[in-house]
C-alpha cells in the first residue's frame, strides 16, 4: 500500500500532467452527511484552496434542471471552472435521433450559464452502437462546434462513493478513513498506468483527462485527492490546456470506445496486446477489491 504524504510536495518529475473533469453535475440528491449545497461547495472549496480549475459535465435529471441546480452549475462558472454538456437525461446511445435530440437539450441547459464550454462527454463513455450512429453523432458534435471531451484517466470513484453511501445510510457514524485510503491509492494506480500507456502510444508525456464525479465521495476527499497526486509528481491544469494535446485530434475506429481512450489508440495501433478488458469486468474486479478491502 503506497504511503500518502499530503503535507509537503515532491518535485514534478517531468511533465505528468492532467486535468480534473467531473460528470454528472450538479446531482442534488440526498447524501449521508452533507446535503446538495454543501458537497457543491465542498468540491468548490477544494479547487480554490488547491487552485485548480476543472470542468463539470452536466446533465438536467437528478435536480440539474432546477433553479437550485443551475444556481449550483453557475457558482463553478463564477469560480473560473467550466461546465460542459453530458447530455440532459444521461441516455445510454441506442438510437442516433433520440440521443442528438438530447445532447441538444443539454447544452441548451447549460448555454446561459457561466463557464459554458463546447465540450461533450458521452454517457458510460459509449459513441454509438453502430459505425452510423457514431459517426452522425460526431457530425452532430462538429455542427455544433463541439469536441468530445476524451478520458485517459477512468477511476472507479462512483463504485466507491455507492458503498461508502451504502455504509453510511446503516451506520452514520462509520469511519470514513478506509474508504478515503483506498481511493487515494485506487486513483493513484489509474493515474500510473495511464501514464505509462501515454508514453507507450506517444512516445512523450500526455496531458491526461481524469474522470471523477459530483458525489459525496469527492465532496469530502477531493483536496486530499489532489494532494496526493501532487505528492506523486502530477501537475494539474485546466481543461482547454489538457485538451489542446494533439493525442486529442487522434480518432479511434472502434464503434464503441472503451473507458480509457489511449487504451483504444495503443490496441488500434498494435501497441498493446492482448483482448480488452471489458468495463464489466473491471467493474467485478473493483467490487472484489472493495470487499476484501472490507469496505
Amino acid at each position: 500500500m503506497r504511503t500518502f504524504i499530503l503535507a509537503c510536495f515532491c518535485t514534478a518529475l517531468g511533465a505528468q500532467t492532467l486535468t480534473l473533469t467531473f460528470d454528472d453535475g450538479p446531482n442534488r440528491v440526498k447524501t449521508p452527511r452533507l446535503s446538495p449545497e454543501e458537497r457543491n461547495t465542498a468540491l468548490l472549496a477544494a479547487l480554490q484552496k488547491e487552485k485548480v480549475q476543472a470542468i463539470v459535465f452536466a446533465n438536467g435529471i437528478d435536480g440539474g434542471d432546477t433553479p437550485e441546480g443551475r444556481t449550483a452549475l453557475g457558482a463553478w462558472g463564477q469560480a473560473g471552472h467550466l461546465v460542459g454538456n453530458h447530455t440532459y437525461s444521461h441516455l445510454r446511445f441506442t438510437d442516433l435521433a433520440t440521443f442528438r435530440q438530447d445532447f441538444l437539450r443539454g447544452d441548451s441547459l447549460i448555454k446561459g450559464i457561466p463557464g459554458y464550454a463546447r465540450l461533450f462527454r458521452f454517457p458510460y463513455l459509449k459513441e454509438g452502437p453502430t459505425l452510423e450512429a457514431r459517426d452522425g453523432m460526431r457530425k452532430a458534435l462538429a455542427e455544433a462546434g463541439y469536441r468530445n471531451a476524451h478520458v485517459t484517466i477512468p477511476t472507479f470513484d462512483w463504485l466507491i462513493d455507492e458503498r461508502l453511501r451504502s455504509r453510511l445510510k446503516g451506520h452514520p457514524l462509520a469511519e470514513l478513513e478506509p474508504y478515503r485510503v483506498y481511493y487515494l491509492e485506487s486513483v493513484l494506480n489509474q493515474a500510473d498506468h495511464a501514464r505509462d500507456l501515454g508514453l507507450k502510444l506517444a512516445g512523450r508525456e500526455v496531458r491526461h483527462a481524469m474522470l471523477l464525479h459530483h458525489c459525496l465521495l469527492n465532496a469530502l476527499f477531493l483536496r486530499d485527492l489532489i494532494q496526493a497526486l501532487k505528492a506523486n509528481g502530477w501537475t494539474l491544469v485546466g481543461p482547454l490546456d489538457a485538451y489542446a494535446d494533439p493525442i486529442y485530434e487522434q480518432t479511434t475506429t472502434r464503434v464503441e470506445t472503451d473507458a480509457n481512450f489511449l487504451e483504444t489508440l495503443a490496441r488500434e495501433k498494435g501497441l498493446l496486446p492482448g483482448r480488452a478488458v471489458g468495463l464489466d469486468e473491471a467493474y467485478e474486479r473493483e467490487k472484489t477489491a472493495l470487499r476484501e478491502a472490507g469496505l
